[in-house]
């Protein structure tokens, strides 16, 4: 057996927990190659949202004092024009928070396609250097990228998180797709991969949004004490006659952006090991399918249980009177469903 096709093996057996504990090692040995363009998108990204959006956040200044006089009415009291005022802050803070989520995950993808690159070349060995991250990263497929995650992601918070959701777990590995000149479709690619793993994506997410989430209330919580100034103050640098730009985006920096700053590498380093998996799992299933496809299907007897190690013959990937081998990974079920119990790939196949 080849080195490559054992590598492939040692990728496509790691389980889940081995992919997260990989995924946490990414992130320590590599935070000091990263933090520099994952550092440098974010303060562009925070310097651009507070100058657009700081007059929308003056209006929210001055219109909180009389919502929160509303708040305190009494329900029967309360107008039409109380109404109305109440819908105009809705919009009015929906309006801020999609602006300012779009700026700040355009700049977001654009590191993550650097590092994603890096990463995978660096978890497989290969020799990599970050600059090479940044060759080759402004294709035309990066559109791709900003459009899904940057414009329809934020948008999808609109409708309860519910298309963001998908987004991010049936397109999320186009962060490492897209810049594959092997890969003729980097966006069906990316979804094929994501196939059967889609929990495992969203977990990946929620792991990292949880971790940065606790550091960051711990942080604020300890920051709060000696970054803390007067609501006049606060004020004063929105209102117009004594804008202070530098304090806003100072503001927002240090009390409310610096965790999730130091912490932003972490999700694509914590995915990176999931992507090589699946990859390999992918890989190991081409030469499978293959045989998979010129037998058409039928049933045979067999003594035993194929596995990803071992030579698989056409038998090996027909069903048996008592169950059915995945052509893809080998594993053995019951019966034949719509996608394998273990490696997720889809047994819909046309004979």
């Amino acid at each position: 057996m080849s080195e490559d096709n054992q590598d492939l093996i040692r990728f496509a057996n790691k389980r889940f927990s081995e992919v997260l504990l990989d995924g946490l090692r990414l992130f320590a040995k590599n935070w000091l190659r990263l933090i520099l363009p994952f550092a440098l998108f974010s303060i562009i990204s925070i310097v651009i949202s507070n100058i657009i959006v700081v007059e929308l956040n003056w209006q929210y200044i001055q219109l909180t004092p009389a919502v929160e006089a509303i708040y305190a009415m009494d329900p029967t009291a309360i107008t039409e024009e109380h109404l109305i005022l109440l819908l105009q802050y809705l919009v009015l803070t929906y309006v801020i928070n999609i602006i300012t989520s779009i700026i700040g995950t355009i700049f977001t993808a654009l590191a993550m396609s650097i590092a994603g690159t890096y990463l995978y070349r660096y978890y497989t060995n290969y020799t990599s250097n970050l600059t090479e991250g940044f060759k080759g990263s402004f294709n035309k497929n990066i559109l791709i990228i900003l459009l899904l995650f940057s414009v329809f992601v934020p948008l999808g918070t609109l409708l309860l998180f519910i298309p963001s959701v998908i987004i991010l777990g049936y397109y999320i590995f186009i962060f490492f797709t897209y810049r594959d000149k092997s890969i003729e479709k980097p966006l069906k690619e990316a979804r094929n991969l994501s196939r059967g793993a889609f929990l495992k994506i969203i977990g990946i997410f929620l792991l990292a949004a949880f971790l940065v989430s606790i550091i960051n209330l711990l942080y604020q919580s300890l920051i709060g004490l000696a970054w803390n100034f007067d609501s006049a103050t606060y004020i004063s640098w929105y209102n117009p006659s004594t804008r202070n730009y530098s304090m806003i985006i100072l503001d927002d920096l240090i009390y409310y952006q610096l965790i999730g700053i130091i912490f932003s590498p972490l999700f694509i380093c914590l995915l990176t090991p999931l992507y090589t998996t699946l990859k390999a799992k992918r890989q190991l299933g081409y030469t499978y399918q293959k045989g998979y496809y010129s037998m058409h299907q039928g049933y045979t007897q067999k003594s035993t249980i194929p596995t990803i190690d071992s030579e698989i013959s056409q038998g090996d990937l027909l069903r048996e009177d008592q169950g059915f081998y995945c052509p893809f990974c080998g594993f053995h079920m019951p019966a034949k469903l719509r996608f394998c119990a273990n490696c997720g790939e889809s047994l819909e196949f046309e004979s």
